[in-house]
């Protein structure tokens, strides 16, 4: 017969399994062999007491993964689920697919009760547990529930009684209906109430701003680009708009105001803290620099290890943000600094790491999770790349994509994941190496531009026109050659300011081999916003009206080139314009006209 720690690191495997869309075999073997371990008794699963471990019917369980369960757990705000015997594969299916996914717009038991896994009981985190491990039956009614009087049971031979009032009088009813007549209860009936259900506290409470979230994307948009995604709709409100604002305040108040939100932006505050640390960490700041600071350190980095122990991850983050938070008041001449950085060296182990990296997918703990992961080096980004290719989901690959763009060092590792097997981590990795401007990750990318699909080389073409460096041109030159039209729109609107100056020439080539309109118009203003004399001079020779039956440009082109000169705001592509204000194209000339008149606006002011 199992035993119940088998039973609890069954069913924690499968959490984790469901969280990788790529384990679909493993998936259905833990599914299965976790199916016949729930055939003959009831189960309740429940986070022991403190927040720590798992509890099989009131037994502690040890076993691989618990920690990370615990972890889901807390993160869907579950303190227990209680598991009929043989519990209906596709309710325990879906149980298992909310635990694995976000937090979302529902929570763990809504989606259970959609699904109609009503056999299946989630208790909230922080709530009493029942007592009993089976699934707990329904209230039955009672004498007591009904009033101090014994019941009236209605007999219909009962005589007729035509004191008491006129209702009920003419059937089966009688006496006084509203005070006579109790309701009868019957054993194993379960109360009924049609008081409507309370609201949750999100709803109810005045000034809780943690709406409900969207809805997951589904299907193909699991893999969108992490950089365009963000920009695909604005994030909806997050609370209602504020009453009318008071009388505005003297001007000395006023500047309090505004800088009150910065004192009190520091996420460090509201990051949990194992027990007995904060008071640790309050002697630390009350003295950063006393002779003892090693022994707080200390201190406090055995209590971060037993919390890892343990699976507290927030908690480990918390002691890491107060110390990091204490270090920048020390004063960099201090000697006392050198035990800081040697403190937080000690705090990253790769289990610490990979805890934290988890932390990025809750909103409340990504950007003390960002700044502790910061200090973690180039081990940081190491893990957060394996993080980053393994991620189900697009919202948790872009928490980690914009963790990896605050990393300071350690980014060289980027350029070796660009040989990944799978096309949305290279897609992925070429859209962080443009964001970073990484110049020395050129070559590689070059021999990405030859990659079968598509998205890459959009990727790989967009990467290359942000770095824009010299060293860029020649891929630049073969990205704008690609076959895919999307390819080099995608290059033409990614090149521009004044560090892409040596492409001026590259894009001039590319103009005039492209034969494509649209990509000749981008490429047009990349030339503007490029702004370089030989980059102008390009410009004004789009600009300048050709023959009457020969060499005629088309109009939209012109006013294309038009609009570059404005962008590059040049004295050469002032002087172009003036002139291009009388041109016989009409709308050449009423585009010229209008950049006149907003150049000689900027520069009056």
């Amino acid at each position: 017969m199992p035993t119940l720690d088998t039973l609890a690191t069954r069913f924690a495997r499968c959490v984790s399994l469901f969280r990788d869309p790529t384990a679909k075999s493993e998936q259905k073997k833990e599914f299965r062999a976790l199916v016949g371990l729930l055939q003959d008794a009831a189960v309740t699963l429940r986070v022991g007491a403190g927040g720590v471990g798992i509890e099989l019917n009131g037994v502690p369980c040890e076993g691989e993964g618990l920690a990370v369960l615990v972890e889901r757990l807390d993160l869907h705000g579950i303190g227990e689920i209680a598991l009929p015997a043989n519990p209906p594969p596709g309710q325990l299916f879906e149980l298992l697919q909310a635990l694995a996914d976000q937090p979302g717009a529902h929570d763990v038991a809504s989606r259970l009760a959609a699904a109609g896994a009503d056999g299946i009981r989630i208790t909230p985190g922080g709530q009493p547990s029942p007592p009993s491990t089976a699934a707990q039956p329904e209230p039955v009614a009672s004498t007591e529930d009904f009033g101090g009087r014994e019941p009236v049971v209605p007999n219909p031979d009962t005589p007729v009684d035509r004191k008491s009032g006129a209702l009920g009088t003419a059937g089966i009813l009688r006496g006084e209906s509203m005070r006579d007549i109790k309701s009868v209860p019957l054993e194993g009936v379960p109360l009924v109430t049609h008081d409507p259900p309370l609201p949750k506290a999100a709803d109810a409470l005045p000034g809780v701003v943690d709406r409900a979230r969207p809805p997951r994307n589904s299907g193909a948009e699991e893999l969108l680009s992490l950089s365009s995604e963000r920009h695909l709709a604005p994030e909806p409100p997050a609370a209602p708009s504020p009453p009318p604002a008071a009388p505005a305040p003297p001007a000395a108040a006023k500047r309090e105001t505004t800088r009150a939100p910065a004192a009190r932006a520091t996420p460090t505050e509201r990051v949990a803290l194992p027990p007995g640390a904060a008071e640790t960490l309050a002697e630390l700041e009350r003295n950063s620099t006393s002779p003892n600071v090693g022994d707080l350190l200390a201190a406090l980095i055995d209590h971060a290890a037993a919390a890892s122990k343990l699976g507290r991850f927030e908690q480990v983050l918390g002691v890491i943000a107060g110390v990091i938070r204490v270090e920048e008041r020390v004063p960099e001449s201090s000697g006392v600094r050198r035990q800081y950085g040697i403190a937080l060296r000690r705090f990253y182990t790769k289990p610490v790491l990979e805890g934290l990296s988890r932390l990025l997918a809750a909103p409340k703990h990504r950007a003390a999770a960002v700044g502790a992961l910061q200090r973690g080096g180039a081990a940081g980004v190491e893990v957060l790349m394996d993080v980053l290719a393994a991620a189900p989901t697009v919202g948790e690959r872009r928490a980690v994509f914009d963790a990896l763009k605050h990393m300071t060092e350690g980014t060289d590792q980027l350029v070796h994941m660009l040989d990944h097997s799978e096309w949305f981590v290279v897609r992925n990795v070429a859209e962080l190496i443009g964001e970073l401007g990484m110049d020395d990750a050129v070559p590689a990318l070059g021999k990405r531009l030859d990659h079968p699909d598509e998205r890459v080389r959009k990727a790989v073409g967009l990467a290359l026109a942000k770095i824009g460096t010299r060293g860029a041109a020649e891929p630049l030159r073969r990205a704008l050659r690609d076959r895919s039209q999307e390819v080099r729109m995608q290059v033409a609107v990614g090149i521009g300011g004044r560090k892409s100056s040596a492409l001026a020439m590259p894009l001039v080539v590319a103009m005039e081999e492209e034969k494509d309109e649209a990509v000749v118009r981008e490429l047009i203003l990349a030339l503007g916003r490029i702004g370089s004399p030989d980059a102008v001079q390009a410009l004004i020779k789009w600009a300048q009206p050709t023959g009457r039956f020969f060499g005629r440009k088309p109009s939209e082109l012109r006013v294309a080139a038009v609009e570059a000169l404005r962008l590059a705001a040049s004295p050469a592509a002032l002087g172009t314009l003036e002139g291009l204000s009388d041109d016989g194209d009409r709308a050449v000339r009423e585009a010229a006209s209008r950049a006149v008149t907003e150049l000689k606006r900027k520069k009056g002011r």
